[in-house]
């Protein structure tokens, strides 16, 4: 008997000691105070993106002027992988803006169910999208979108009919292709075009060559000659060495002279 009346206490302390449930205010607040460092990853990300393909496509057009057509093609074509990884990067940020000035009109006038609906599909469509580009922001749209989906059913909106659904479907298509056609945009005015006649011989990106310069470095016992790996991969010494160095400095490998090893 004792040990029932033990167990209510701690049962009566539990409840009196229970964490209050967050406001749908506080939920929103989370998801947008998220939401906006996110959006400036992205522009890091894309502000680095830029640099660097400004960086191969000048190199790219020394080495037309130099005629040396086998680097100026696979310079042509690195600069067109980072175009693609920028437009993605781009089209994201733009429709995660979009995202949350509709949380923060939300904040303002209170409208929960009738707008946050499509938020969620354009969260879960950008989060698709960068998945395999950037995991780690990927992820945290991942929660985000879980406080959303929270935030509608606890507003009530949990058993919507499913044309409102097909609606806010819709709606965030239609998001995410304005996004999409802005970057497009954009695109044009931060890159220069690359001639045609480079990139339609499909050589082996710069990418291909710094991950196979890589995994050279790794099954040598992360020492190797540069003129070495330059001649069993096929490629120029400057060609490893740039690699290398575009390695170091995204803390791959850490580069160390003969002396200093």
């Amino acid at each position: 008997m004792l040990a029932e009346k033990t167990q209510g206490k701690f049962h009566i302390w539990d409840k009196l000691h229970a964490s209050p449930p967050i406001s749908l205010k506080d939920r929103i607040a989370n998801a947008l105070s998220r939401l906006k460092i996110q959006v400036e990853k992205l522009d890091q990300i894309g502000a680095r993106l830029q640099e660097r393909g400004k960086e191969i496509f000048d190199k790219c057009v020394k080495a037309e002027v130099a005629k040396d057509e086998s680097h100026a093609a696979i310079y042509a074509n690195e600069c067109a992988e980072i175009k693609k990884m920028a437009k993605v990067v781009l089209h994201s940020q733009l429709a995660l803006e979009r995202v949350i000035l509709r949380l923060e009109t939300i904040e303002e006038l209170g409208d929960v169910l009738t707008t946050i609906g499509p938020l969620v599909g354009i969260v879960k469509g950008i989060k698709g999208q960068l998945t395999g580009v950037i995991p780690e922001v990927a992820y945290e749209l991942g929660e985000i979108n879980d406080t959303l989906n929270s935030t509608i059913v606890e507003a009530g909106d949990a058993n919507a009919r499913s044309e409102d659904i097909k609606a806010s479907d819709e709606e965030a298509q239609r998001v995410l292709g304005e996004a999409n056609a802005i970057a497009e945009q954009r695109l044009k005015e931060r890159f220069p075009e690359m001639p045609s006649a480079l990139i339609a011989p499909r050589t082996e990106s710069y990418a291909e060559i710094e991950g196979k310069v890589y995994e050279y470095i790794v099954s040598h016992g992360r020492e190797i000659s540069l003129s070495g790996c330059a001649t069993a991969l096929g490629v120029p010494s400057e060609t490893v060495r740039e690699a290398v160095e575009s390695l170091s400095q995204k803390g791959k490998i850490t580069i160390e002279s003969a002396e200093t090893a």
